[in-house]
């Protein structure tokens, strides 16, 4: 049977735009049409009572895809949004109809809302921290929530969260070469290449940079003993962690 779910963004705000700092599991569906209509409302209205300035895509934007914009949105409606080499409105104009508000969405790139189709049951995959033995969580002034995907390649860029195990610092790992891995000499060509990583000699130990993702994640699968695991998590699981912590957290959603 095929699955729809839905995520929902969460967002961060570092006083000038709203950044993505997590994702929830909005609803699931068994019907595709029924995913894809809930999946449009809940853009639409978002895209609504979402502060142009305020979306990173349109913050970051340069004046010809700014301009591009505008002109779709004149093109609609006959109103705009970007006038004298700047945003010109708050919200997007109430005239605009649904149908070119999501399209609008797509354009922007300000999705608020993620529909994911798996064929058979839904799989995503988490970070897990060897350390804590649980599964890693980001947290942010107005948010806490796992860190998954549906496919673990898009969890490389998460792996630094493995630093807050570690006191947000370097880490550094006692041992020989032959000690830490069971593929020594690749682990020290590794040391040799990759920035982020150094090894003392006299005191025996392979240091980490800290946030050094991708010296993380590169060394990580040469350890004896991982610093963490990329590995399959179900979606009752995550429902009912996200309960938990919204729970924890007193979010403004429902966790009833």
């Amino acid at each position: 049977m095929t699955v729809y779910v839905i995520r929902a963004k969460y967002f961060g705000y570092n006083d000038e735009v709203f950044y993505v700092m997590g994702n929830r599991i909005a609803n699931v569906f068994d019907n595709q049409a029924a995913a894809d209509e809930a999946y449009k409302r809940l853009e639409i209205h978002s895209a609504r009572d979402f502060a142009l300035h305020e979306v990173e895509s349109l913050f970051d934007a340069s004046e010809k895809e700014l301009q591009a914009l505008d002109d779709f949105v004149f093109s609609r409606c006959g109103a705009h949004i970007y006038e004298n080499g700047e945003l010109s409105r708050d919200e997007l104009p109430e005239s605009l109809s649904d149908e070119d508000t999501f399209a609008f969405v797509q354009r922007a790139e300000m999705q608020k809302f993620q529909l994911v189709q798996f064929e058979h049951e839904a799989k995503f995959y988490g970070l897990w921290s060897v350390k804590t033995q649980q599964w890693a969580e980001e947290h942010d002034e107005f948010f806490a929530g796992l860190i998954y995907a549906e496919d673990p390649e898009q969890l490389k860029g998460k792996v630094g969260h493995i630093f807050a195990d570690y006191g947000h610092s370097e880490i550094a790992l006692q041992g020989s070469f032959e000690e830490l891995s069971s593929q020594p000499g690749l682990l020290k060509a590794l040391v040799a290449a990759q920035g982020g990583l150094g090894y003392d000699e006299q005191k025996q130990a392979l240091y980490i940079g800290a946030w050094e993702d991708e010296a993380l994640y590169a060394v990580n699968a040469l350890l004896k003993q991982p610093l963490f695991e990329i590995k399959e998590i179900g979606l009752e699981e995550i429902q009912r962690l996200e309960k938990e912590l919204a729970k924890l957290y007193s979010y403004e959603e429902d966790y009833e």
